[in-house]
């Protein structure tokens, strides 16, 4: 399973329903940001509360469970 992330290309992916807290998600550009915690589950939705790799900002994101995201590998 891939998913194609602008400037970057085609990148593998994970369901968000497999986020686990110190992952880190890849976003477009190269932007990363590092899963802090998992602050809720619903029968279809994660939200989860990252942190930017690059600012230090945290925010809290609400994924479908279904959709793909590109984790990287350690």
């Amino acid at each position: 399973m891939t998913i194609q992330l602008q400037s970057i290309g085609h990148v593998p992916a994970t369901l968000a329903q497999d986020i686990k807290p110190g992952n880190t998600l890849l976003w477009n550009f190269g932007e990363t940001s590092t899963v802090l915690e998992i602050v809720s589950t619903t029968s279809k939705t994660l939200t989860v509360k990252t942190r930017s790799d690059r600012s230090g900002n945290e925010y809290v994101r609400r994924f479908n469970k279904t959709r793909k995201v590109a984790v990287i590998k350690k």
